[in-house]
C-alpha cells in the first residue's frame, strides 16, 4: 500500500514538472510573454503581501471542548505584540475567575498556533486546529493529543496558590519557540503583598 501511494505521487510530481517544463519553454519562445508573466508574477507577490499586512488579522479561537485552550490563527510575526495580546487575555480570564470563587485560583491557560494537517498525506496529524471541537483521542485508528504539537505551543500560564499564604496566589506567563521555553513573566503576583 505504502509503495503504491509512493509511486502514485511521484508520478504526480513527475507530471507537474513536466508540465512547468513546457509551460516554461512556451513563456521563453517570446519576449512580450516573458514581461507578461513577470508582471503576474510581481502582482501576485505584491497582492499577498498587501494581503498579508493588511487583511490577514491575529485571531484567538477558544476550543469549545476545552475553555482554557486557545488557538491562536495567523500570529503576528511581532512577538511583542502577540505576547502583549496573550496577556490581556490571561489577565481577563483570571480575573473573571478569581471573582467568580476562590477555589478557581489554581487552573492554567495553554495557547497553540493554528496548523492543519495535510488533506493529501493520509495518516497525517490533524493539527491543532482538530483541539477547538474535539477531545483529545490517545487511542483509536488515529491519534490526536496536544503534546504531539508541543512545537506549535506559544504560552502556558499557570495560576498557583502561594505555599506561605493559600489565600494569595501568583501566576507565571511562559512563551514557547519549538518547544524550548523562551521567556517567563510572573503576573498577578499576590503573595509578596501577604508577606508584609
Amino acid at each position: 500500500m505504502e509503495i503504491l501511494l509512493i509511486i502514485f505521487l511521484l508520478t504526480i510530481v513527475g507530471i507537474v514538472l513536466f508540465l512547468l517544463f513546457k509551460i516554461l519553454k512556451w513563456v521563453f519562445q517570446k519576449k512580450s510573454r516573458m514581461v507578461g508573466v513577470l508582471f503576474l508574477s510581481v502582482s501576485i507577490g505584491a497582492g499577498i503581501i498587501i494581503n498579508k499586512l493588511f487583511f490577514v488579522k491575529m485571531e484567538f479561537i477558544q476550543s469549545k471542548v476545552y475553555p482554557d485552550l486557545y488557538i491562536i490563527k495567523n500570529p503576528t510575526e511581532d512577538k511583542n505584540v502577540l505576547q502583549k495580546a496573550i496577556k490581556t487575555i490571561v489577565l481577563e480570564k483570571t480575573k473573571k475567575n478569581l471573582n467568580n470563587s476562590i477555589s478557581d485560583v489554581e487552573h492554567s491557560i495553554d495557547f497553540y498556533e493554528y496548523t492543519k494537517g495535510s488533506f493529501f498525506i493520509p495518516f497525517n496529524d490533524a493539527g491543532t486546529y482538530y483541539f477547538i471541537d474535539h477531545e483529545e483521542d490517545p487511542g483509536g485508528f488515529s491519534v490526536e493529543v496536544l503534546d504531539m504539537y508541543s512545537n506549535y505551543r506559544i504560552a502556558e500560564f499557570s495560576l498557583q496558590r502561594c505555599q506561605e499564604d493559600t489565600s494569595s496566589y501568583y501566576g507565571k506567563l511562559k512563551y514557547y519557540k519549538d518547544a524550548k521555553i523562551i521567556k517567563t513573566d510572573t503576573i498577578l503576583n499576590s503573595c509578596d503583598k501577604s508577606k508584609k
